[in-house]
């Protein structure tokens, strides 16, 4: 049996690469909220999804892990990113959809102004 419509796992704490690539398929709206942390696999099979993916319970996102969601094609939330480097913030400024970053004033002032210059950014 297929889901059909938003996928909603805010209780999800953990996610193995596997299912990662699993969830990457689904047709609409990810809302994985609840996970703390992301492996670069995890984070390169989701970028792959091709609507809107909520992880807006991570606080930190590795260099390589921002790389590979900023080719995400859909709207990308990370709303609890609270530590970025600037390397990770310039990857994610490449992102083509909406990218929403609501807790960018907690970020390190250069990475907030890297990101701040994104087409479509919102930090509010």
């Amino acid at each position: 049996m297929i889901h059909e419509g938003d996928l909603l796992l805010t209780g999800l704490t953990s996610l193995s690469d596997a299912a990662a690539e699993s969830l990457s398929k689904h047709e609409e709206r990810l809302e994985l909220n609840g996970l703390t942390s992301l492996s670069d696999a995890a984070a390169e099979s989701l970028s792959k999804h091709e609507e809107r993916l909520e992880l807006n319970g991570l606080t930190s996102l590795s260099d390589a892990a921002a790389e590979s969601l900023s080719k995400h094609e859909g709207d990308l939330e990370l709303n609890g990113l609270t530590s970025l480097s600037d390397a990770a913030a310039e990857s994610l400024s490449k992102h083509e959809g909406e990218l929403r970053l609501y807790g960018l004033d907690a970020l390190p002032e250069s990475a907030a102004e890297i990101l701040r210059q994104h087409h479509s950014f919102q930090d509010e």
